[in-house]
């Protein structure tokens, strides 16, 4: 199961919650744009190579604070 991680200035960006559960769906290259000082090279690998298609991410409440969950499409 895959994960990304948003921090909170991320999360208010895009008007999701850090802590509660939410839904959200975005281009993989904007989530990549979104970080201020850049993703780690593990959400790179996956995210690079999407390039613009749409990445459909969910957050339950027992979620880590700031992970949302890859949802297959």
């Amino acid at each position: 199961m895959k994960k990304i991680y948003f921090d909170r200035t991320q999360c208010r960006t895009f008007g999701i919650s850090y802590f509660d559960e939410g839904n959200i769906s975005l281009p993989a290259n904007i989530i990549l744009e979104s970080k201020m000082h850049g993703y780690d090279e593990e959400h790179q690998e996956f995210l690079k190579p999407l390039g613009r298609d749409v990445v459909y991410l969910n957050k339950q409440p027992t979620d880590a604070p700031g992970w949302y969950t890859v949802e297959d499409r």
